[in-house]
């Protein structure tokens, strides 16, 4: 008997918007985009394939997710809709953060999943970052990786009694953290606007892009397949399997795990509409000075502050800085984007000569409603995870991993998130919409907090 799970493909109302960006801040326009190796050689689907495992999505979740099971020697079939990386794995400033977003600690996490699963899932965080980075080395991944520490520095220092104990709630997870005086702060940063920081050296940055593409050409050694511009328009289960139609072929699999994040097009509306979508900008500078870098962020350490509005910055390999944030309207204007990112950069930094833009860019990122992930299931043997919430690369890569050990055969008790029924937000058409609410908001709270 069919069983649907979606009938036919409809863009949401971001894709709607978004599907079209501006040229001058399209995929092809970044800075990774420019600079990256080649991605695999892969090609469409065509025609009726059999697999096993059905992965869609080709990020870093889906992809950690199939290098992992194909590195255990499991049978995994990858289906992108576009090119690996294209989605916001390949758009983002490349941060590498094995931590949670301001506002949320190993406490909270505790307390919405329990002490023993809370405690899986931060030290399954707390070790992202060295999982990033020693995928890289041993799959000898060329994306300009350095592990050399992420910040987060404080914007107030209203928020140093939350620092001291933020810093202790990962210390007694066996983290390496560590606290960063204002003097400290003012030097690994270079802007004396700050109050202190958090540090955790097992952080740093990338290429993302380079990373993804360099996760996929891992995945397809080890035995996965990968089809690229074959973008799933309809899953339904069929007997006691799934088909998953694209424009060009059917992909026929016992078992379907969807990471999608923000661009799965309706394929499983209860699921994608546990999210809201999240607009970001980014730029790269044109090369700069490299004596500056002994004045700012000396020891190339990527840093990202505690505004609700964050402000994150971090050198290339060829002395650009790249910046960026958030945009509360997915059509906003490209020049807009530009100037009011290098504004802030340069406001906070002001040894920093005049920035000229060199690389403008725009992506989508997701994130639950309690920024928290997710692992749900959408019928017999199918599955959606989502991570990114604003870590991306840490908590997807590090999730991927577990979620490959869970499929290859282990059990529920080694999962770091459970495993729910969807539990989509009200009106979910318009989540995208509220962030535009949202935002404005947490802008002023961020003005309150440098009165005060």
């Amino acid at each position: 008997m069919s069983q649907p799970v979606h009938s036919g493909y409809r863009p949401t109302l971001w894709e709607r918007l978004a599907a079209a960006p501006h040229p001058s801040v399209s995929f092809e326009s970044s800075f990774w985009h420019a600079t990256a190796p080649a991605g695999p050689q892969t090609r469409r689907l065509e025609g009726e394939v059999r697999g096993k495992l059905a992965v869609i999505g080709g990020g870093y979740l889906g992809f950690s997710t199939a290098l992992h099971l194909a590195e255990a020697g499991h049978e995994v079939t990858v289906l992108e809709a576009d090119e690996p990386g294209f989605g916001a794995s390949g758009r983002n400033t490349g941060f590498a953060v094995p931590n949670l977003l301001t506002g949320l600690d190993p406490r909270d996490v505790k307390a919405t999943f329990g002490d023993e699963r809370g405690t899986l899932l931060c030290r399954m965080l707390g070790e992202g970052g060295d999982l990033v980075f020693e995928l890289i080395r041993r799959h000898e991944i060329d994306c300009e990786a350095r592990q050399t520490g992420w910040m987060q520095p404080l914007h107030t220092p209203a928020k140093a009694a939350w620092l001291d104990d933020r810093i202790e709630q990962w210390k007694a997870l066996g983290r390496p953290v560590q606290r960063l005086s204002r003097d400290e702060a003012v030097y690994e940063t270079g802007s004396d606007q700050y109050h202190g920081a958090f540090l955790d050296p097992t952080g740093g940055h990338l290429n993302p892009l380079g990373y993804v593409r360099g996760l996929a050409h891992a995945a397809i050694r080890h035995g996965a397949t990968v089809f690229s511009d074959s973008r799933a328009r309809r899953l339904e289960r069929v007997g006691d399997v799934w088909r998953i139609e694209t424009e060009h072929g059917v992909l026929i699999a016992d078992r379907v795990l969807l990471t999608t994040n923000a661009t799965g097009g309706g394929l499983s509306p209860a699921a994608e509409g546990t999210q809201f979508p999240i607009t970001l900008f980014q730029v790269a500078t044109k090369p700069l000075d490299p004596e500056l870098r002994k004045s700012v962020l000396p020891n190339d350490r990527c840093s990202a502050d505690t505004r609700k509005d964050l402000i994150a910055f971090r050198w290339t390999w060829d002395n650009r800085l790249v910046t960026g944030g958030l945009l509360a309207n997915p059509l906003g204007s490209a020049e807009r984007g530009r100037t009011h990112h290098i504004g802030r950069l340069q406001r906070l930094l002001p040894q920093l000569p005049p920035l000229r833009v060199a690389y403008a860019w725009q992506g989508r990122l997701a994130a639950a409603r309690d920024f928290m992930p997710r692992l749900m299931e959408l019928g017999p043997n199918a599955w959606s995870a989502i991570a990114c919430n604003g870590r991306g690369m840490a908590m997807t890569t590090a999730l991927g991993r577990q979620v490959a050990l869970w499929l290859g055969g282990g059990s529920n008790e080694g999962l770091p998130v459970p495993v729910t029924r969807p539990d989509p937000v009200l009106l979910p058409g318009l989540a995208s919409l509220a962030f535009s609410l949202w935002l404005p908001m947490n802008r002023w709270k961020d003005a309150q907090d440098l009165k005060g």
